[in-house]
């Protein structure tokens, strides 16, 4: 499942074009949850992605289902 919105503001260039991608992944007890903001004309990217199976994070402490740069959640 993939959700994309064109947020604007990029921090870089200023450009209205910059998205906000927002990826979901799940199987079995395998969840990833992704989120991107790409500007779509200077190219700036920033992204987090969190996985249930990593050991450096507590995975049921964070806020997967918020965007770590703009807070939005999935449509």
């Amino acid at each position: 499942m993939a959700d994309i919105q064109t947020i604007g503001g990029c921090q870089k260039c200023g450009s209205a074009s910059l998205t906000c991608k927002y990826n979901f992944f799940g199987e079995g007890e395998l969840q990833i949850h992704s989120w991107e903001h790409k500007c779509l004309d200077c190219g700036n990217r920033l992204t987090t992605a969190y996985r249930t199976d990593d050991e450096d994070i507590v995975f049921a402490e964070e806020d997967v289902d918020h965007c770590p740069y703009c807070g939005r959640s999935p449509a």
